[in-house]
């Protein structure tokens, strides 16, 4: 097993221990032999981030931060930023050893994506409330009904609130900032590698 310090304080001390099949996470009174506690089993409680459980593995060359990613969508992924040197070892020490993996560059559509989503939802919600604002203004009534009748309420009493010109302005600034945030994305993007899990990760050291 390999173990890097990757948080400290005044006490306790964080390490990131790679094992064959997980990562493990387990904070430590400052000083103790941590390799002795791994070889007696003897870390306590400990946060376990199995390989098979994750998507990918993100290396973020310019800000030394390392991402795990879950496949399941609704589990909290884990992102570490750690100093320069420890970031150039658990990197090294997962690519070269993490088998069952693929090594993929750190795309800038990888890195928009998110935005792009928030954007289309941004020009979504601005064209339905403007319409609902129309409808509103045009003295028909609105009822809200179905599955997501608590969405359609929360539109209409924006709509009700903003009107057609308030809508409009709201959206456009809206979408005039996320537009500029994606741009100044693709401008300046992060640099880094993608550890993409394919099957049975392993890691041999």
């Amino acid at each position: 097993m390999k173990n890097w310090i990757i948080l400290e304080s005044q006490l306790i001390d964080t390490y990131l221990i790679a094992s064959e099949k997980s990562i493990w996470l387990s904070d430590q009174n400052k000083g103790v032999n941590i390799n002795e506690l791994i070889e007696t089993k003897n870390l306590g409680a400990i946060k376990s981030i199995r390989y098979e459980d994750l998507k990918e593995i993100v290396f973020i060359d310019s800000d030394f931060t390392i991402k795990f990613n879950y496949k399941d969508d609704k589990a909290t992924n884990e992102e570490f930023q750690v100093e320069k040197n420890i970031y150039s070892e658990i990197k090294a020490c997962l690519k070269s050893n993490l088998k069952g993996t693929e090594l993929k560059n750190y795309s800038v559509f990888k890195q928009i994506l998110p935005k792009l989503i928030t954007f289309g939802v941004a020009v979504t919600i601005t064209i339905v409330t403007y319409i609902f604002a129309l409808e509103i203004e045009k003295g028909e009534s609105l009822k809200a009904s179905g599955r997501r009748a608590w969405v359609k309420k929360i539109i209409v009493l924006i709509a009700e609130t903003l009107g057609t010109t308030g809508t409009l302005i709201v959206g456009v600034l809206l979408i005039s900032v996320l537009s500029y945030v994606i741009i100044k994305k693709i401008q300046d993007p992060k640099k880094g590698e993608i550890l993409k899990i394919t099957k049975s990760p392993k890691l041999i050291v």
